[in-house]
């Protein structure tokens, strides 16, 4: 004999005017509804409600795996998933792998994110470049910087700007498309610029000096060096044992040419070489960053070579002071 239940579940699958009056004013459960209970029943013995959970997801990675998790981001942090999970597998007794969505999670957890990566080179980690770091910013004048108060110091720096630096590398579209857009593409002319900063906290109303040349042809040689050092030189005086300013720079063979060393050595300053492989030691390394996110910013307004050079020099115009870049590298007073 049939119960009331299973008369109102064969009229439900039959299309009984019953349950149709039922469903519409919500008093019997939809057909996906019963067919879940009927599953469950089958499977389960029974069409109890499962316990509510609050749909927190179940915590895979924990303990000592998450640990190890975290720890194999700090010696590989460009790893990917599969690498992760080669490590996973010997940390946890090469018992079981995991799924990629279960890593990203635990990351998730130790609140890690994806960013743009940055590269030192492997030569920067040599013994002898790193004894040359340490003397740069341990040792007193004239082997390194530890006695250089932050606005005596002039940070001196040549770079390269195309007009594909403007490109922006991402952008919005429909997710089965690719991102188009129309700019500058291949090979384009060169502006090369040729900067110095210093690390003085200007007055109210005034500026930090800073010097520029530019010029499209070739690179950075000995003369345009020498006419370049020479009018910063004009510019600040001649100085004493007790007022000069520092020159620091990086190892191109035309800045550590004997020529320029002396003429900043018999003006009364200091030369100050960086250690080798250690951009990021470099405060103007920084604002030519800065220079490339304002040229991006500028994308559609830039489209030759001459315009990128207006908006390098009113991006430089309209910075007042540059002791923020020198802090940022750790030159304070």
């Amino acid at each position: 004999m049939l119960s009331t239940d299973d008369h109102i579940n064969n009229g439900h699958y039959q299309g009984r005017h019953l349950v149709l009056h039922l469903r519409a004013i919500r008093e019997w459960a939809h057909r996906t509804t019963v067919w879940r209970w009927r599953q469950r029943g089958a499977t389960l013995g029974h069409i109890r409600r499962f316990r509510r959970t609050g749909n927190v997801r179940a915590t895979v990675l924990k303990g000592r795996l998450l640990l190890s998790l975290a720890l194999w981001r700090v010696f590989w942090p460009r790893g990917i998933h599969h690498e992760a999970n080669v490590w996973l597998f010997h940390s946890n007794g090469q018992t079981r792998f995991y799924h990629a969505s279960q890593i990203s999670r635990a990351e998730d957890d130790l609140a890690l994110s994806t960013k743009r990566a940055s590269v030192t080179a492997r030569q920067a980690l040599l013994a002898i470049n790193r004894q040359l770091r340490y003397n740069y910013w341990y040792l007193p004048l004239p082997f390194g910087i530890a006695n250089a108060p932050r606005e005596r110091i002039i940070d001196i720096d040549e770079a390269a700007l195309f007009t594909e630096l403007a490109n922006r590398s991402r952008g919005k579209a429909a997710l089965i498309r690719r991102v188009r857009d129309v700019g500058p593409y291949g090979h384009s002319e060169k502006l090369n610029i040729l900067t110095a900063i210093c690390g003085e906290e200007p007055l109210p109303g005034q500026s930090a000096r800073r010097w520029v040349d530019t010029w499209r042809d070739g690179g950075t040689t000995i003369n345009k060096f020498q006419r370049f050092i020479q009018r910063v030189l004009d510019d600040l005086g001649p100085g004493t044992p007790n007022d000069h300013y520092v020159f620091t720079m990086d190892n191109l063979n035309t800045h550590r040419n004997i020529l320029i060393q002396q003429m900043i050595y018999a003006a009364g300053h200091v030369c100050v070489f960086r250690a080798p492989y250690c951009p990021v030691d470099s405060p103007i390394e920084h604002l030519f960053n800065t220079i490339q996110i304002a040229l991006t910013l500028a994308m559609y307004n830039i489209n030759t070579i001459a315009e990128v050079r207006r908006w390098f020099l009113a991006t430089l115009r309209r910075m007042r002071s540059f002791h923020r870049y020198f802090e940022h590298v750790g030159m304070r007073n």
